[in-house]
């Protein structure tokens, strides 16, 4: 027992030291950025491939599964311990639970969470971020919603209900074959499966998920079709070490909006669109209703499947997961938590202001 107590006490040590190293490298985006996100990460994100790429379903999801029953178990065991008096089996298990949290805080930051510390995607895209003018957004708002009306003329969401399976290979073909972000973002790891549940994750309010873990994407194969396309190529950003949410939804914006296929871009377009137009609903609700009175019926009408979709999940388990996802987000260098999506706004913006200015030259 005092053998096994000692082991327990030495890793705990070993565990808070790693912890403490951890969080001295978060202080610093360059060494993040260049030793871990381009360097250590593409290397166990190719050796997470191999482990769990080519099994058709997410060992993810068991992993969690067994995490939680393991947790549950310990703290079954502590709790009887201390009621029957047996205060050394209730040490021994005390730091068997304690480590187990520890070992986990620290591999998720090794395996891929110190990408939530890296440079920001602006810097190594070039990207100047600024204050735009309202003038400016109106600009580019109407230019996009000009493109969501005319690109919802040329495909029909209704005809894809049913391609789930083209629809995530297209998507990971396309994520493999994009050099736009390359000089930054890995490709050693690039494969989508679906949740073992996709019913209850939609109970969860969850379209999509990466484990940091197992480094396996996860996509809601029950959600409308015409989410699907923008949401793969945001988790599968996650999955080549973006951590920011707006960011992976700007990479999904930027990629999709030059896809051949036209139902692809149309993807692209409505979720940017939705995302500008409800900024725009912050600033001045006048100017939001008169865009949003501006799409067109079709638009629209996916924007209310959409809604109606996530309304038949609404509950407990929804809000309590958008609370414990927010609070997660604010721990990991995102202080807005859940409204941070929602800052893809400024990077669309700043990018579509460059790319107007090459064109102009």
């Amino acid at each position: 027992m005092r053998l096994r107590l000692r082991a327990s006490w030495i890793l705990f040590v070993s565990l808070l030291f790693i912890i403490a190293v951890l969080s001295f490298l978060k202080g610093s985006p360059e060494w993040v950025e260049s030793v871990f996100s381009q360097s250590w990460y593409p290397l166990f994100n190719s050796v997470q491939k191999l482990l769990f790429g080519y099994i058709p379903f997410s060992i993810g999801d068991l992993l969690y599964g067994g995490i939680i029953a393991v947790l549950l178990w310990l703290i079954f065991v502590l709790v009887r311990s201390l009621l029957h008096k047996k205060r050394r089996r209730a040490l021994q298990f005390g730091f068997h639970l304690l480590n187990a949290v520890l070992a986990l805080y620290a591999f998720f930051y090794i395996s891929w969470g110190l990408n939530y510390y890296r440079q920001p995607l602006a810097v190594n895209a070039d990207i100047e971020l600024t204050n735009p003018r309202l003038a400016d957004y109106l600009v580019i708002l109407e230019r996009m919603v000009d493109s969501v009306n005319t690109l919802r003329t040329q495909t029909d969401p209704v005809r894809w209900k049913d391609k789930g399976s083209r629809i995530a290979q297209d998507m990971m073909q396309w994520v493999q074959q994009d050099t736009t972000f390359e000089n930054f973002l890995s490709r050693s790891n690039v494969v989508a499966k679906s949740p073992l549940n996709s019913t209850f994750v939609s109970y969860v309010g969850v379209s999509g998920y990466f484990n940091p873990f197992s480094h396996e994407t996860q996509i809601n194969d029950i959600m409308p079709a015409v989410s699907k396309p923008f949401t793969y190529i945001h988790e599968l950003a996650h999955q080549q070490g973006v951590g920011f949410e707006d960011e992976a939804n700007f990479i999904a914006f930027v990629r999709l909006k030059r896809h051949p296929e036209v139902f692809y871009r149309y993807s692209a377009y409505l979720q940017t669109v939705s995302y500008l137009i409800m900024e725009l609903y912050r600033i001045d609700q006048n100017l939001y209703h008169i865009y949003r009175n501006r799409l067109s019926a079709a638009v629209l009408s996916d924007l209310k499947e959409e809604r109606l979709f996530w309304a038949e999940y609404v509950g407990w388990m929804n809000r309590l997961t958008s609370l414990f996802y927010n609070e997660y987000l604010q721990h990991n260098n995102q202080a807005e938590g859940m409204d941070r999506y929602n800052r893809m706004v400024r990077l669309v913006l700043a990018y579509e202001l460059k790319i107007g200015k090459c064109k102009s030259r």
